[in-house]
């Protein structure tokens, strides 16, 4: 029993550090959730449109921005809210600059930005095309990368301000047929911890708050089949799951690094840190999960 007691205070203590050098040892208290502006790309479906529904559910006269190629798909339930459709491919920059200076000009600075938006091919390195690899960059690591260029500064200047990525755990044991995918995860992840040290030692914004969603595999669009694995060693997370975790995580005004599940934030220490031998074998495993990356296999020479 004591040593569950140490152990018990051991975690607490852990937990406790994480949170507070997360969050650079400042709270904020000036979060006003019916004068923030919260702008999630990719809500016209799956994780972003549960990210939306969430946030109005909450308060619906919160401000809502959805970016997204694709119409939306859901509409409110609640009467009289504020939500704005911006129709954008994200991997096109020149788009992307019009589109954000449409929003500050017609809505205002978002205080909340929900990079989500993502796109999967499911090729090969050998097989994928020049613009299947372009696409997925630039949707997926180029386009979070300009959209927080794009709103950081208001966030730094006011101090007040949360970023939030949905990651992968593909950045952590990258399986084969994704690593165009696998590659801006984890250059996410690095985008992210690098913002992190700028806000606190180059701008002066400690409140400025970041967090890092880093998800198992989720069933959305952008994977199909069953995986050959037990649900309870790797489980397929729902959409509303993973949406009702990150917009709690915006709205607890901290930021911090989410693993789903929750044991994946020990294994990746495990892995990372531990034999070669042993983290490539738990990557050769990956190929039997028999998991379809293609939900968006076709490339419009248009739209991507």
């Amino acid at each position: 029993s004591s040593l569950l007691a140490v152990a018990s205070v051991v975690l607490s203590l852990n937990s406790y550090l994480d949170r507070q050098f997360a969050n650079n040892w400042v709270s904020d208290k000036t979060w006003n959730w019916d004068e923030e502006i919260v702008l999630v790309t990719g809500g016209s479906g799956g994780i972003g449109a549960s990210i939306c529904k969430h946030f109005l559910a909450r308060n619906p006269r919160t401000r809502i921005v959805v970016v997204d190629y694709a119409p939306l798909s859901w509409k409110p339930e609640q009467e009289g809210v504020r939500l704005s459709y911006y129709q954008c491919d994200l991997s096109d920059t020149s788009a992307l600059k019009a589109t954000c200076e449409r929003i500050r000009n017609e809505v205002g600075h978002p205080t909340v930005l929900f990079n989500n938006a993502g796109l999967v091919r499911g090729a090969s390195v050998m097989e994928g095309s020049y613009g299947d690899i372009e696409a997925t960059v630039r949707t997926n690591l180029i386009a979070p990368m300009l959209l927080v260029k794009e709103f950081i500064p208001e966030m730094v200047k006011r101090d007040h301000g949360h970023i939030l990525h949905t990651g992968s755990l593909s950045c952590i044991t990258p399986p084969a047929m994704v690593a165009d995918y696998s590659a801006t995860k984890a250059g996410l992840v690095a985008m992210h911890e690098s913002l992190q040290l700028e806000l606190k030692t180059v701008y002066n914004a400690p409140r400025v708050r970041l967090t890092m969603g880093i998800f198992c595999f989720i069933r959305t669009p952008l994977i199909g089949g069953e995986m050959n694995v037990p649900n309870f060693l790797l489980p397929l997370l729902e959409v509303d799951s993973v949406g009702e975790t990150l917009a709690n995580a915006a709205y607890s005004g901290y930021g911090s690094t989410i693993y789903m599940p929750s044991l994946f934030n020990r294994l990746a220490i495990t892995l990372r840190g531990g034999p070669e031998w042993f983290f490539r074998l738990v990557r050769e495993g990956t190929t039997a999960f028999r998991i379809d990356f293609r939900g968006r296999q076709q490339l419009d020479a248009v739209t991507g």
